[in-house]
C-alpha cells in the first residue's frame, strides 16, 4: 500500500486495525510505549537543523515547525545533561499532542513522558506539557 494512503488511515485507527487483521499483519498503533517516567525542561525542535547547523529557539520557531510538519524528525534538547532525545508519541500510531507541538522553538518548556534507550539511542515519548 502507497504511503499515500496508509497516512490517510492515521485519522481512523479502527479501519486501520481492521484492514490489519485481514492481511494478518501486525499493527502496534495505539499501544503505549516503554520506558520510565520523567519530566524535563528544555526545547522541542526540528532535528535536521539542530543536528545539521545547531539552529534552534525563538529565531528559528517558524522554520522548525515548518520542518517537522514537513517529515523532519521531532527532537527535545533538554536544558541540562546533555544530549538529544528523538521524540516519540506516548503510544504508537497516535500524534504527539497539538498543544505540545505548538510549543516547538520555545526554550525552557516541561514536558512530561517517558525516557527509552534502544540501541544507544535515546527517545522521549511526549504525553504532555507539565505544569
Amino acid at each position: 500500500m502507497p504511503f499515500a494512503e496508509v497516512r490517510t488511515l492515521v485519522s481512523d485507527l479502527p479501519k486501520a486495525q481492521s484492514l490489519a487483521q485481514r492481511g494478518n499483519i501486525d499493527l502496534l498503533a495505539g499501544q503505549a510505549m516503554p520506558g520510565h517516567a520523567v519530566k524535563l525542561r528544555g526545547e522541542l525542535t526540528d532535528g535536521n537543523c539542530y543536528l545539521g547547523r545547531h539552529t534552534h529557539a525563538y529565531d528559528h520557531a517558524f522554520c522548525a515547525k515548518f520542518c517537522v510538519a514537513a517529515g523532519s524528525p521531532l527532537v527535545f534538547v533538554p536544558d541540562q545533561g546533555g544530549g538529544v532525545y528523538v521524540v516519540l508519541p506516548a503510544h504508537n500510531g497516535i500524534t504527539v499532542p497539538a498543544n505540545v507541538l505548538d510549543q516547538i522553538g520555545v526554550p525552557g518548556i516541561v514536558v512530561q513522558g517517558k525516557v527509552l534507550d534502544a540501541d544507544g539511542v535515546r527517545a522521549l515519548m511526549v504525553e504532555r506539557l507539565a505544569p
